[in-house]
């Protein structure tokens, strides 16, 4: 079986193209696969019951990355894969990760289309910048989720100690120690001392950074975890690829993270999905990946709640889970803000699309995910209990087909404008961490409307 050193050696022996012929080339082999499996948006099928859909797009994808491999912009290379080798590898991918430790360890496993099992879940503030001040506390917010099984804090607001967080300098060593420590005091302030991180840094690029920061005496666990990005669309650089020895070597878990562009060089929902599949191939091959988290968005709406971007979600998370026991770790990013009732809705949405559909749950992307602390964890805990009561009711995808356009028509029309809603210090008792009043009522008051649309809450 291939290794990750044979795929080095590739980077600086694959065939060589410029990153603009790459992108082209992308552009014309979605176009023809498309056509070839006949793969169709179909706006009245958010999610998809027709197996064979699920199945071409799974070949298509497949066929994508055996064409086009990854690009590596440091050799400007092509790294290109068998069929043979892609198959060994994912026969060889674990079906199952462990986060945490003690009472609260939490596991994420590979699930089918409907599957009645609970799902995993992640309750993440993705990055979101907020003052130092505030860190532990968005943090401790966050951790208290109740169906969390591990979490992902927030991110510094770009300064530490008052300068600048830069890659390569000092600060950011500083910072990304200090980021570790507070995300395991905010778990203990929680009372969840050992949920696992599902991302331990987030202020930190360089991987001697992420190296010196990532020690149990700073906070982190043995399992928790750190992230490898590729790049839009099926790029990776050595940057990326120099944390995989480390990783290795240590035993902390390998995310892969996907972020395709709708309306990018991959085309429209049909050339993003492919490109998406194809993109769990590049994790297990150049990061040696234990689980798979993409956030497919729209590169104009910067979200994935609309109905083009549910049926991508829905058609590439049936494709993985009818064809492979990988970890698809589905992530939410909406485009309104905290405390909204648009907010609520697209994360009961991307929720009950993801899980139907046979991925795990990380939801956090909050008004676009890049508004100063605009981040809150009521919509997210909605997510969690939508995700768990489709799958105990044994919801099937026609039944929550319905269900999703009911509730994705609450919101669409107001995407391109959505209200951007309130700052984490205007909706919580910043002593207790506690939600107040107003924001309270507007849980129970959705979770009213969910319960009408035939969501069951008893059974959680």
């Amino acid at each position: 079986m291939i290794d990750f050193w044979e795929v080095v050696e590739r980077c600086s022996s694959g065939q060589r193209m410029k990153e603009s012929e790459y992108d082209t080339l992308l552009w014309k082999s979605t176009s023809e696969l498309i056509r070839k499996y006949d793969i169709k948006f179909d706006p009245d099928q958010v999610i998809p019951q027709d197996d064979t859909l699920a199945d071409r797009a799974w070949q298509a994808g497949l066929e994508l990355f055996l064409e086009l491999g990854f690009y590596c912009l440091d050799t400007r290379r092509i790294v290109r894969f068998t069929r043979d080798e892609v198959e060994q590898r994912l026969a060889a991918a674990p079906d199952r990760y462990v986060w945490g430790q003690g009472k609260d360890q939490g596991t994420t496993t590979a699930r089918k289309v409907e599957d009645t099992r609970d799902p995993s879940f992640v309750a993440s503030g993705l990055g979101v910048p907020v003052p130092q001040n505030l860190f532990v506390k968005v943090c401790q917010a966050l951790a208290s989720v109740p169906l969390a099984d591990a979490f992902c804090g927030v991110s510094l607001q770009s300064t530490f100690r008052g300068m600048p967080i830069k890659a390569g300098n000092p600060i950011e060593v500083a910072a990304a120690i200090w980021d570790v420590s507070k995300r395991r005091e905010a778990a203990r302030l929680a009372g969840r001392p050992g949920l696992g991180l599902y991302a331990m840094i987030s202020c930190a690029e360089s991987t001697a950074a992420i190296m010196a920061a990532a020690r149990e005496e700073f906070g982190a666990l043995k399992n928790d975890v750190t992230q490898n990005g590729a790049i839009a669309e099926l790029k990776v650089d050595f940057a990326r690829m120099n944390k995989v020895p480390w990783q290795m070597e240590s035993g902390a878990g390998i995310a892969g993270l996907y972020g395709p562009l709708m309306g990018g060089y991959a085309g429209g929902p049909e050339g993003t999905m492919l490109t998406l599949i194809a993109h769990f191939f590049l994790g297990l091959l150049a990061f040696n990946a234990d689980y798979h988290i993409p956030f497919p968005i729209d590169l104009h709406q910067v979200c994935n709640t609309s109905t083009p971007m549910l049926w991508l979600v829905s058609v590439y998370s049936q494709a993985i889970a009818r064809n492979t026991h990988l970890l698809n770790e589905s992530v939410a990013m909406a485009a309104a803000g905290p405390c909204t009732e648009m907010l609520f809705y697209e994360f009961a949405a991307h929720a009950a699309t993801a899980v139907v559909s046979g991925a795990n749950q990380v939801v956090g992307g909050i008004a676009r995910d890049k508004y100063p602390e605009r981040v809150s964890t009521l919509e997210i805990q909605t997510a969690s209990e939508v995700g768990r009561i489709v799958a105990r009711m044994g919801m099937k995808r026609k039944e929550v087909n319905g269900l999703v356009k009911k509730i994705v028509a609450k919101y669409e029309s107001l995407i391109p404008d959505a209200p951007l809603g309130k700052k984490f210090s205007e909706i919580y008792n910043l002593e207790k961490v506690t939600a107040l009043d107003e924001y309270q009522n507007m849980y129970e008051a959705v979770r009213k409307e969910l319960t009408k649309l035939g969501l069951d809450y008893s059974v959680l």
